[in-house]
């Protein structure tokens, strides 16, 4: 049976990539804690720091057969697991952004849903007040605001002037404005 524990990492990286399992649990052993420590000192977080040490021990063994070390196998286990950190800092990130922009969307339809609730109610108190004018003054402001119909057209439909039309609609948008405005 082979000492594994004396083989140098240029040695156990050959093995490993002939599939030698031995080499494995040795490269494993040797070097487990240490990338632990070295993940969980970056992330400060050791569940996340164990995933990532499993991931780079799973990842070494399932490309074993293409695995291309230019150093030594724990330079190329460290280098895996600072790049893998950086990656889960990242998507950390881009999940914060995700959130965030979850959160202003929501807020923003929380806004828009206010401003349509404020906007029904008020669209409401204007047709209540507009429903007290005299019965005349109520058909020219219908017509102008609501089927917008021009002075001219509202005139020659009552048979009454120019003149009367524009009185009358600025005297309802007057009351509209001091019945309304205790709604603002």
């Amino acid at each position: 049976m082979n000492n594994y524990e004396s083989y140098t990492d240029t040695e156990l990286a050959s093995l490993l990539a002939h599939g030698d399992e031995s080499a494995y649990i040795e490269c494993y052993n040797r070097y487990w804690k240490n990338l632990f420590i070295h993940a969980c000192r970056m992330l400060r977080d050791e569940d996340q720091a164990m995933d990532i040490v499993q991931d780079i021990y799973s990842n070494l063994w399932n490309k074993r057969d293409s695995l291309i070390v230019n150093s030594s196998i724990k330079t190329y286990l460290y280098t895996s697991v600072r790049n893998h950190v950086i990656n889960v800092i990242n998507k950390g990130k881009q999940k914060d952004k995700y959130l965030d922009s979850i959160a202003a969307f929501a807020q923003k339809g929380e806004s828009s849903t206010d401003d349509y609730v404020h906007f029904k109610d008020l669209v409401e108190r204007i047709d209540r007040e507009v429903d007290k004018f005299s019965p005349r003054m109520k058909t020219i402001f219908v017509l102008s605001r609501e089927d917008g119909m021009s002075n001219k057209d509202i005139a020659e439909k009552l048979e009454i002037t120019d003149h009367t039309v524009k009185k009358t609609i600025n005297r309802a948008l007057k009351l509209l404005r001091t019945q309304i405005s205790s709604f603002f």
